[in-house]
């Protein structure tokens, strides 16, 4: 027996499953680990040896792999429980039950929230608005005389090539802006990995609601549309907040944008915040992380579970 073998019978019998687990041709006999009453059934719970270690019984030596060893049970993961949102009407703003979300994409966020994904996504998306249309005059361009304006030497001076230079007055811009485009882009994981912790973010700050359909409204067949709207979210306690709207359903709801459209970017005089609508496929992080509520009907949860979901 080795060395490190004799100390961990000096030990006890946890020091000798540890030796054992690191070395293959270790003898191991089961008295020393206090096991006599598992020798019939060949089961040993709580023996953790290497494959090749060799296992003494009374007279019989078997190898740890034919021994029935009994395995831990599988660590549930806390990120595969799904979590719980109430499920409200968005007519009356009452609530109808309770809905499952996916924690891969609701609560996403662990151990932290990644700010740093999130920071890249909105440089990302905030790269979509610049035109790149900023341009200024190079040489060639700039109104003057091409002559040279004084002699080479003489003067004492600095030589002067043309007037059009970038030291004088009305010269062109030296490495001035030229036309490009500045968008740029990120991995396509790196970017749902965001939306996931800007949806998480919002989730765990409460500022979440789930209702049952933005498209099937009655206030979409009234006459009267914002105010019906209007009432509705006042039943949901979203009046006079910054909303981001999103359906799930294929077809476009219109009368939903032009709703939106409608309220004002101003709190006076009558309290209105922008709205924002889109589809559950056109969810973007900006709008997310601009609105103060994330307003979500039970179609573009499924969607949002389809296309977010990891393992």
């Amino acid at each position: 027996m080795s060395l490190v073998a004799r100390r961990a019978l000096l030990l006890g019998s946890h020091a000798l499953q540890a030796c054992a687990a690191r070395t293959p041709h270790l003898s191991v006999r089961l008295s020393a680990l206090k096991h006599p009453e598992t020798t019939t059934a060949r089961e040993f719970p709580e023996l953790k040896v290497h494959p090749k270690t060799q296992v003494v019984v009374g007279e019989e030596t078997w190898d740890a792999s034919s021994l029935i060893l009994a395995q831990p049970p599988a660590a549930v993961q806390p990120w595969t429980r799904p979590v719980d949102a109430f499920l409200l009407s968005f007519g009356n703003g009452y609530p109808l039950g309770m809905i499952h979300l996916d924690r891969s994409v609701f609560a996403a966020n662990y151990p932290r929230v990644r700010q740093d994904l999130i920071y890249r996504a909105l440089r990302y998306e905030e790269s979509w608005r610049e035109q790149g249309t900023e341009s200024s005059k190079s040489r060639s361009m700039v109104r003057g005389s091409s002559r040279k304006a004084f002699p080479q030497k003489g003067r004492g001076r600095a030589r002067v090539g043309t007037l059009r230079a970038t030291q004088f007055v009305g010269g062109y811009a030296a490495h001035g802006p030229r036309p490009h485009n500045k968008a740029i882009d990120i991995p396509r994981q790196m970017y749902n990995f965001a939306v996931r912790s800007a949806i998480s973010a919002k989730f765990a700050q409460d500022q979440v609601i789930i209702v049952d359909s933005l498209t099937s409204s009655d206030y979409l067949n009234s006459n009267s549309h914002k105010k019906d709207l209007i009432e509705n979210l006042t039943n949901l306690k979203l009046e006079g907040k910054k909303l981001y709207l999103v359906y799930g359903s294929e077809e476009p709801s219109p009368i939903l944008v032009r709703l939106a459209d409608q309220f004002t970017k101003k709190r006076e005089p009558n309290l209105e915040r922008p709205l924002f609508v889109t589809q559950a496929r056109e969810i973007s992080v900006t709008p997310i992380m601009e609105a103060e509520v994330l307003v979500l009907d039970k179609e573009a949860v499924e969607v949002l579970e389809s296309m977010y979901h990891f393992d």
